[in-house]
């Protein structure tokens, strides 16, 4: 029960903007994170089945790319989803009071809201974390469960606003064509028979409705347009005209084919607004379109994402349900980290900005210099970004570019100045050029080199390329920009994968680098620091020495995949005999007394905890006819067998197996005594366990491999950055054995002293080799072998160094075991399969590789 306290009228947006304020997460938070962590480890009770569905597809399964290496969202994606589940699903809280009421430290002086009519949260993600992936497990999960659950309190329709256009077009990267759902791994393939789904972005002409549809807009689009004459919002005009003009449409515009077909939906409607610290004042025109909208399509839910969902003067949200500071990103390598630069410069007396800040420019250019020269064997293009005080200085400064470094800046399009004309206006010429390049500056065919610009850009710039960050300008509050909001724009990161070590160097004078001091206090982290022309940059790139050491390239045989998930078990269902179905005792109670619950056991569980342990995992219905309660179950089965088209297979096994065996011998189905322990906790557990293990052994289906194509050799792989360790080995094709633990290194360094090894190399993820294998919960899973080795008997081995063993292990072993046999079978060169526990490794102290062999009994 939520607990109710007296909350004081004074509003949250009290005070100065003070540092203090920032120290502290949002008032809901501490609470969340520990409820949301206790309810994952108790296994998500109370979710719907198609909720448990999409949480062990998304965070449990394996998810390969085409070029095998594996996708996977990241832990602050993972909390953020989880904890709007928890707060939505779980807890059922349906608006803002009800949300602190329960989770906010009863001393919390925050005011309610003055619009509270259906739920808002707010997810906090730092720039550059991935929060457009977030919002789509949302759209998926609010979805598939009004289509498969309850449409009454899900939504099949999604608004998505963006706050300008370069934001909007940011997004329609993701979301035009429904990209996003078909790149990433976010449908279930058991669920994909229940996807129809249309994206409408805000220019799209009326079109035939679809089960589920997703609009994408900018907010000025659903703004009145008398209202929108007289107030331009909070944005500076420079910056509203730079990322785009309002657009004409209004929502009450009949002939706008988008906003009607938005209109003429029934159910509920999901809003999420990208970009929500724009949403901070609740009689702002964002805010008034939104409630208009629901009063005609009522809101499941409001989704406010933000990496800096602060009121104006700096406190948060207190709707923020969960928080991914710019500290924990950093430190999780989901961002770049920040370094800053360390001289004694001094500003030069002068009024010209190339002149006064010359050392600082300088110093920023030959910083870019150093990344350019590191980079060039990735084949990735550096990013000068300089921010300066006014237009003038902008353009001052893009000059002296040009004309100084005219084969690195000069030239069409390699410096772009963003700035408005004296008349505070920008021509649609430079809008298109300012758009285009949000676009594209991050493709190795765009010349842009470097940006001058006096606005932060501070948001909707989703550039990666960022490596040096020059600041020029001071920042203050009357700025209205957020230190996280400055130096968020170079945090993105530019490779993917975390066996790389990202950073952005910032370099500026006195007034620009107090702020990112500032940055540092409020986040409580310390920042790398490196001195200005003496700490010079390396960057190591794991990359094939071909030719000179074509000797010792080795290659891989494609072998076609092993395993695969089977489409239909109708047939395995159909051939079921459920009268052999075994479980102890035997048969299960129709009406169990004390002593029956004290005696009940069934796989080592008593009576007790197999009624908690259904109860955690499934809110089993009231039911009063019999097959009410064979359709509940059937439906349960075939989610947990990942076959939900298998129901109508299974509805007549279950009711079978109640009807001639559950019970000890045929009983009459439509009575009240075998209804009644039917829809009992303990038959519903026995019945679901029952299935799912005469099944789960026969989802996967094993196919016999063949070779596909030529064998793919470690020299075809493109170089890769890498910060860990790294050995340099003569018999290894790569420059360096990158190696992602100390256990890799010295073993590598074995490998290179051992008399009986031909060559070997370390199989990084980026070079795609993977063995399907099934886990214990029949997951189509990939293992990635760290080492391949080649021998003097010309064998080759796939070596495993293990430090702690799980209960993966054994599944990855049997799955490599196989893969060398078949190999072996398939190209005529013996292939074989060890694991080197570290432990053991340790006590063996090996010379040769033929040691190891001790390890393959």
């Amino acid at each position: 029960m939520a607990r109710t306290r007296k909350v004081k009228e004074e509003s949250i947006q009290l005070g100065l903007f003070d540092l203090t304020q920032y120290l502290r997460t949002a008032p809901c938070v501490p609470a969340l994170r520990r409820l949301v962590a206790e309810w994952k480890a108790n296994d998500y009770q109370g979710v719907t089945p198609t909720t448990r569905t999409l949480l062990n597809y998304w965070f449990t399964a394996d998810h390969p790319l085409a070029n095998r290496q594996l996708f996977k969202y990241h832990d602050a994606q993972r909390e953020a989803i989880e904890t709007l589940i928890y707060v939505y699903e779980v807890a059922r809280i349906r608006n803002r009071k009800a949300l602190l009421e329960q989770y906010a430290p009863a001393s919390s002086e925050i005011r309610l809201p003055a619009y509270d009519d259906f739920a808002r949260f707010c997810t906090k993600m730092a720039t550059g974390s991935g929060k457009t992936k977030v919002m789509s497990m949302a759209i998926v999960w609010q979805y598939f469960n009004a289509v498969r659950e309850n449409p009454d309190d899900y939504a099949k329709t999604f608004l998505i606003i963006a706050p300008n256009v370069i934001v909007f077009e940011r997004l329609r990267s993701d979301f035009e064509g429904g990209r996003i759902f078909q790149l990433d791994p976010l449908i279930p393939r058991e669920l994909k028979i229940s996807w129809e789904f249309d994206c409408i972005m805000r220019e799209d002409a009326e079109r035939a409705p679809a089960e589920g549809m997703l609009f994408l807009t900018n907010i000025q689009q659903l703004y009145d347009r008398s209202e929108q004459k007289k107030n331009n919002g909070d944005e500076p005009d420079i910056m509203t005209e730079i990322l785009g003009p309002k657009p004409k449409d209004d929502l009450s515009n009949g002939n706008n084919g988008f906003l009607t077909t938005l209109k003429n939906r029934a159910g509920q409607l999901l809003v999420l607004n990208d970009e929500a610290h724009h949403t901070h004042d609740e009689e702002s025109e964002w805010n008034r379109a939104i409630r208009q909208l629901h009063s005609s399509l009522p809101l499941a839910a409001q989704l406010d994402f933000s990496a800096t969902p602060r009121f104006q003067k700096g406190s948060l949200f207190p709707w923020v349900i969960s928080d991914y500071p710019i500290k924990q990103a950093i430190l999780d390598s989901v961002v770049k980290r920040p370094a800053k630069g360390v001289a004694d410069f001094e500003e030069a007396k002068s009024d010209v900005a190339s002149i006064r800040y010359q050392v600082y420019l300088t110093a920023g250019v030959e910083r870019w210099k150093e990344y350019r020269e590191q980079l060039a064997p990735l084949n990735k293009k550096p990013l000068l970004f300089i921010m300066m005080n006014t237009t003038e200085e902008a353009e001052d400064v893009g000059d002296w570019l040009r004309k100084s470094y005219p084969a690195e800046f000069g030239g069409e399009n390699k410096t772009l100045v963003i700035h408005t004309d004296k008349s505070g206006e920008i021509s649609k010429k430079d809008l298109d050029a300012a758009r285009k390049l949000a676009r594209e500056v991050d493709h190795p065919d765009c010349p842009t080199t470097a940006i001058v610009s006096v606005l932060m850009l501070r948001e909707g710039w989703d550039v990666q390329n960022v490596t040096v960050v020059v600041g020029l300008r001071p920042y203050t509050a009357a700025a209205n920009i957020l230190p996280e909001q400055a130096i968020g724009r170079g945090l993105r990161l530019m490779f993917r994968g975390k066996t790389y070590a990202e950073r952005v160097d910032i370099i500026g004078n006195k007034a620009f680098l107090s702020f990112v001091d500032d940055l540092e206090k409020l986040e409580d982290v310390k920042l790398d620091s490196f001195e200005v022309g003496k700490d010079k940059l390396k960057i190591i790139a794991i990359a094939p020495q071909m030719p000179e050491k074509a000797a010792y390239d080795l290659a891989l045989p494609r072998l076609s995949p092993m395993l695969a998930r089977k489409r239909t078990l109708s047939e395995e269902i159909a051939a079921l005999d459920v009268t052999r179905f075994k479980f102890s005792p035997d048969p299960l109670p129709r009406k169990p007394t004390a002593a029956d619950i004290k005696k009940f056991q069934y796989q080592a569980f008593d009576i007790i905890t197999m009624e908690k342990l259904f109860e955690r995992e499934y809110a089993i219905k009231e039911a009063q006819r019999p097959d009410e309660i064979v359709s509940y179950y059937a439906k349960l089965i075939a989610t947990t067998i990942k076959l939900p088209s298998q129901f109508s297979a299974l509805a007549p096994q279950v009711w079978s197996f109640f009807e001639n065996r559950a019970f000890g011998g045929k009983v009459d189905m439509e009575s009240a005594e075998i209804i009644q322990a039917m829809n009992h906790r303990i038959a519903g557990y026995v019945v679901l366990d029952m299935f799912a293990r005469a099944l789960k052994e026969q989802i996967i289906e094993e196919m016999e491999p063949t070779i596909e194509g030529e064998s793919r050799a470690l020299s075809s792989m493109e170089p890769f950055a890498f910060s860990r360790q790294a050995l340099e080995a003569r018999k290894c094709i790569f420059n360096f054995v990158p190696c992602d633990n100390e256990f890799e290194y010295e073993f590598a360094r074995f490998l290179e002293n051992a008399k009986d090894v031909i060559a070997f190399s370390k199989l990084p993820q980026q070079f795609g080799f993977c063995i399907e294998y099934t886990d214990n919960n029949a997951n189509l899973r990939y293992y990635y072998p760290d080492f391949v080795v080649k021998n003097e008997l010309e064998e080759m081995w796939l070596v495993e160094t293990k430090g702690q063993e799980s209960v993966e292990v054994a599944f990855k072993d049997r799955a490599a075991t196989l893969w060398c046999e078949n190999a072996t079978t398939l190209t005529g060169t013996t292939w074989r399969y060890v694991k080197v526990p570290q432990k053991e490794y340790k006590k063996l102290q090996p010379v040769e590789f033929y040691d190891l062999l001790t390890f393959t009994k």
